[in-house]
């Protein structure tokens, strides 16, 4: 049985998207808040969007983020994007998320990985964190054109 996306997702998810910096190499979205799931407490509406953005020079993502988002991020904000940077790049799984944001009347939570910890990963299993997120259905929501990254 294949999966059903919600029918406005499309048009939702390019517009939640707006509010971030355009220098995505990849954006997707998944999880409830995305696919419908079965079950008799199974409300979408409530369900938490989760994202998922690949950027390619994660400081100068989160520097834009923080000026656009300031209130996204925990304490680690008041470090600045270098340091939220080489704690998503060097511990754990190489992402680092804010949750629980309200954006466009609906919850979401998303994570930001370095684009070649993405491919890392994706390559190599290093952490199978990502890559496990797209081994389950996905919604693209932006993607770049990729033909000339060195993989």
């Amino acid at each position: 049985m294949a999966l059903q996306a919600l029918q406005s997702s499309g048009v939702a998810f390019r517009k939640i998207l707006s509010h971030f910096p355009e220098e995505l190499s990849l954006a997707f979205a998944y999880g409830s808040g995305v696919y419908r799931q079965a079950g008799p407490s199974s409300d979408q509406k409530n369900a938490v969007l989760d994202f998922v953005f690949a950027v390619d020079d994660p400081v100068a993502w989160h520097s834009e983020n923080l000026k656009k988002n300031w209130s996204h991020y925990s304490l680690l904000k008041v470090l600045g994007p270098r340091i939220i940077t080489a704690i998503q790049n060097n511990y754990g799984a190489g992402v680092y998320y804010n949750t629980l944001i309200a954006c466009d009347g609906r919850l979401i939570k998303y994570g930001v990985i370095s684009t070649s910890v993405l491919i890392e990963d994706l390559l190599n299993w290093k952490n199978l964190y990502i890559a496990g997120r797209l081994q389950k259905p996905v919604s693209e929501c932006s993607v770049r054109d990729v033909s000339s990254l060195q993989i």
